[in-house]
């Protein structure tokens, strides 16, 4: 098989990985064009770009893939296109070039969590299991014919970060398993139920911010799910880096504790939260008990975050 792989970050990295060491022709990739630093001007290349460029494997930018790829891909006289976290729609043009298809990977499973942030998604919904689905990709948003899914745990210590990571591994052994079985797999399509379906939707600066009207566990959620979720203070920003739920209990927002014996507790809608790894404005991050011990908060005090 003449295989374009189409994306972006780590997660696609390892699907690409996995298509190399276990011998696909990759004929070529797809990424998203060059990042610009706003701060100093340097540019940074994807993932993707980084290992094609290294090991020989041409790639490709578009602005527009619709528009300028079409002719591209079709001088390559590609088999399979495969999707993995790759940022632009698709349109049919594209995916009409491949004679046996386009497949994505995506980090759900589906018909759960379609769209663009299905991992931190179904991490802040308190979900214990996610996973990776192999689909045809098509016009519709993450709608097409399952072919292949497998499971993880989502486990309780588990954050955006090792999600990914197990997800990363998996997707690149789902695609491999697919690709070896093609024909039968591809012959058990199984259509997804719409109405059981959610939606992963992108990300905003407003979900990040922790809002003390949640429930203990629902801030501990975010915080797991997101890694940089903030409150503001005395009109600064501190990151929380990692919590827990407490025990204690007072008005939503009240500062109960903030010393470096405790560390930091801040009340919710229930109980508590206890920030465990704080990352003041213009600092690194510290632990909350050693931020504490100079700190400017006050006991009493409410944030007032919503």
């Amino acid at each position: 098989m003449k295989i374009v792989l189409f994306g972006t970050n780590e997660f696609s990295l390892s699907v690409l990985k996995g298509l190399i060491d276990n011998h696909f022709e990759v004929v070529a990739c797809v990424t998203q064009p060059d990042k610009v630093n706003g701060r100093n001007g340097k540019i940074s290349f994807s993932p993707i770009k980084n290992f094609c460029l290294d090991n020989g494997i041409p790639v490709y930018q578009f602005k527009n893939l619709n528009l300028e790829g079409e002719a591209v891909l079709k001088a390559y006289n590609p088999d399979i296109f495969i999707t993995a976290s790759f940022g632009q729609i698709i349109k049919q043009n594209i995916l009409n070039i491949p004679k046996l298809g386009t497949y994505n990977v995506h980090a759900s499973l589906l018909p759960k969590y379609r769209g663009a942030a299905p991992i931190q998604r179904a991490i802040m919904n308190g979900e214990k299991y996610t996973g990776i689905t192999i689909m045809q990709t098509e016009l519709g948003l993450d709608a097409g014919d399952m072919f292949l899914k497998k499971q993880i745990e989502i486990l309780d210590d588990d954050t955006f970060s090792s999600v990914f990571n197990k997800l990363s591994t998996l997707g690149a052994e789902c695609i491999v398993e697919f690709l070896n079985n093609f024909d039968t797999l591809k012959s058990k399509g199984e259509k997804q139920n719409d109405s059981l379906s959610t939606y992963a939707k992108m990300l905003t600066d407003n979900d990040y911010l922790i809002n003390f009207n949640n429930t203990s566990i629902n801030i501990f959620n975010q915080v797991r799910a997101l890694e940089n979720c903030y409150f503001i203070y005395n009109a600064k920003r501190y990151k929380v880096k990692a919590c827990k739920p407490n025990i204690m209990h007072g008005k939503a927002g009240e500062i109960l504790a903030c010393n470096g014996k405790i560390g930091l507790i801040i009340s919710t809608a229930d109980t508590s939260i206890e920030i465990i790894t704080i990352h003041p404005e213009g600092k690194q991050p510290m632990p909350a008990k050693a931020f504490m011990n100079a700190n400017k908060f006050r006991q009493g005090d409410i944030i007032e975050n919503s």
